[in-house]
């Protein structure tokens, strides 16, 4: 494994003023049966422990790390992570990523995943939290090849209803973006501003902070019903699975952080052994 850290490769990657700006790049390969981190490079802080092996050699474990702990206004965050044919990976983060108060820039957040041949990716980060005040872009965009296999999760909270601080002043923009072969699988675009219609209406969010996106890249719609069966939302929250053409999409809406993960979980648990013909592992991090 190589690493790489070109700290001239950003104009301003610790200027205070305009924030920091952070990219992290991931080449996974397959190499004699093991999936291998063969080369990575980062500028400022965004950073990989080591590779973890913790269920075999054919599938790494990789933390996201951002030791500031919470994106500010200004701060630009770029993630490009490629899989050669055969490798297969699950990348997730430590503990929740958090957008706080802004009172002039935006702060970014960019994912590229690019899958080549029958390469396979679970993206798997905690959830994102949302502070009042908060002007946020995030982007995640995944290119699969025409045997790529892709499992992802997004889990988004606005504001901190445990603590009974809602979302009144913010300007947030997400992106969630799959295609395959350079066609459009799924396309997600969302956009929440000061007292927007969709925070409430029954067309957007219901009034509910808490949202949820799972999809997952499968080639039939013939485990829908298993993934119905494992999940069951509580009577104040929704969750909904669907087939569409060539990628099944879960949705959830509700109170509690906890609960839209356990539900995803259940779903990678009945998706996981199908399509991949592994158990599930939940990574170690999950547990701190």
């Amino acid at each position: 494994m190589t690493e790489t850290v070109a700290t001239g490769a950003l104009s301003n990657d610790m200027d205070p003023t305009r924030g920091w700006r952070a990219t992290l790049n991931l080449d996974f390969v397959r190499r004699d049966g093991k999936t291998v981190l063969a080369r990575r490079s980062h500028v400022g802080p965004l950073r990989v422990q080591r590779p973890f092996y913790p269920e075999s050699d054919r599938i790494c474990h990789v933390y996201l790390i951002h030791p500031p702990g919470g994106i500010v206004g200004g701060d630009e965050l770029a993630i490009n992570a490629s899989l050669e044919s055969g490798a297969k990976c699950l990348l997730t983060t430590p503990g929740a990523t958090k957008f706080y108060r802004s009172t002039c820039d935006f702060s970014r957040h960019a994912t590229q995943i690019r899958l080549h041949g029958d390469a396979v990716m679970e993206w798997l980060p905690q959830e994102t939290i949302l502070f009042d005040g908060a002007r946020s872009v995030s982007v995640l965009r995944a290119d699969l090849d025409a045997q790529s296999l892709f499992l992802g999760w997004d889990v988004t909270c606005l504001g901190r209803p445990a603590g009974g601080h809602s979302l009144k002043n913010c300007d947030i923009r997400n992106r969630f973006q799959l295609f395959r072969q350079n066609k459009p699988l799924l396309l997600e675009h969302s956009h929440y501003t000061n007292d927007h219609p969709a925070l409430g209406a029954a067309w957007g969010l219901r009034g509910y902070p808490v949202s949820g996106l799972f999809v997952c890249t499968i080639p039939d719609s013939s485990l829908i019903s298993k993934v119905r069966e494992a999940t069951e939302a509580g009577r104040d929250s929704q969750f909904a699975a669907t087939a569409l053409p060539g990628v099944l999409v879960c949705r959830y809406l509700g109170h509690r952080i906890e609960e839209a993960r356990s539900l995803f979980v259940r779903t990678w648990d009945v998706l996981r052994p199908a399509l991949l013909n592994e158990m599930p592992v939940r990574p170690r991090i999950w547990n701190t």
